[in-house]
């Protein structure tokens, strides 16, 4: 079954036979995998597919993707699929030159930390090696970009929750949000903190939709629950004097990192999600858009 997917490696730039060895080795190491892919050939032939279509090797020394077996219920067979972990997602963001190197940590209550916004490093100071240093209290991913600015992504636990608590699996009891927590928030920060990256490429948002959709592991279904905004569903934006000064500097900063990176889509995804009155949504967006109008700063073309 894995011979088959070998034309799906054709334009891929890994080496079908290597990748078959590392597959071969997956299944003979782990005797549910390999029981799993008897019982379900075509689960392991799509895992396989997907490894031609996300570019990461299944060599398991360099630990970016592997072949595993999951439930997405409890009443469903079980099936062979590709996950991706946090430093594979980092590894396509590399290889794809949107930034040169990322690493994403968590914060527990007894570190010290200070967050400097989305252009600065944050002041992180911890004892690695203390087994105590409290609960998780967030997490963060810097990603140094071509141009050698860093941008820096921050997520709270509270987030964290939220794309944990959507997942089927966690709710039945299992899977990966029970099995590795801190390993999935870790992919959740790098995940959010990808679309902010300058460029996009069809390998990323492959593997996205790999881990969000066909693994289910939350985001994709947490966004689905917000609806579409639409210009017609919110009211006239209000003028400036009207709005807080917290917001009118939120909005500007918003809007400031979406066009130094070319992240409009993501800003205004951030926006629907934290805005909530409509009235400020609808002068965020109409921001949003006047900024996209403009031209591109050379800076954020040069990243």
């Amino acid at each position: 079954m894995i011979e088959s997917s070998k034309d799906k490696f054709n334009s891929s730039s890994l080496d079908f036979k290597q990748e078959q060895i590392f597959a071969t080795q997956q299944l003979m190491n782990n005797s549910y995998l390999l029981d799993v892919a008897k019982k379900n050939l075509s689960s392991l032939r799509l895992a396989m597919y997907n490894v031609a279509a996300v570019g990461l090797t299944l060599n398991p020394n360099q630990g970016l993707a592997f072949l595993v077996p999951r439930r997405l219920r409890r009443n469903e067979d079980a099936k062979v699929m590709l996950d991706i972990s946090y430093r594979g997602l980092i590894a396509i963001g590399v290889e794809t030159g949107a930034i040169r190197w990322a690493k994403a940590e968590l914060v527990y209550e007894k570190d010290q930390f200070s967050y400097k916004g989305p252009a600065e490093k944050p002041d992180h100071v911890c004892d690695p090696f203390s087994t105590d240093r409290g609960s998780i209290r967030g997490g963060y991913c810097i990603a140094e970009l071509p141009s050698g600015g860093v941008l820096v992504e921050a997520m709270s636990k509270a987030d964290m929750d939220k794309i944990r608590d959507v997942s089927e699996a966690f709710k039945k009891g299992f899977g990966p949000w029970v099995d590795w927590a801190e390993q999935m928030m870790l992919k959740s920060i790098v995940k959010r903190a990808s679309k902010w990256w300058p460029i996009s490429n069809p390998r990323m948002a492959q593997a996205l939709r790999i881990l969000n959709e066909e693994n289910g592991e939350g985001l994709a279904i947490l966004a689905n629950q917000h609806k579409p905004v639409t210009p017609s569903a919110l009211p006239a934006p209000p003028p400036r004097e009207e709005l807080s000064a917290q917001l009118l500097n939120t909005v500007k900063n918003l809007v400031d990192r979406a066009k130094n990176q070319n992240a409009f889509e993501a800003c205004k995804e951030v926006m629907v999600e934290r805005i909530k009155d409509p009235s400020e949504l609808a002068y965020a967006l109409d921001e949003l858009d006047k900024a996209k109008a403009q031209p591109v700063p050379s800076s954020a073309v040069n990243q």
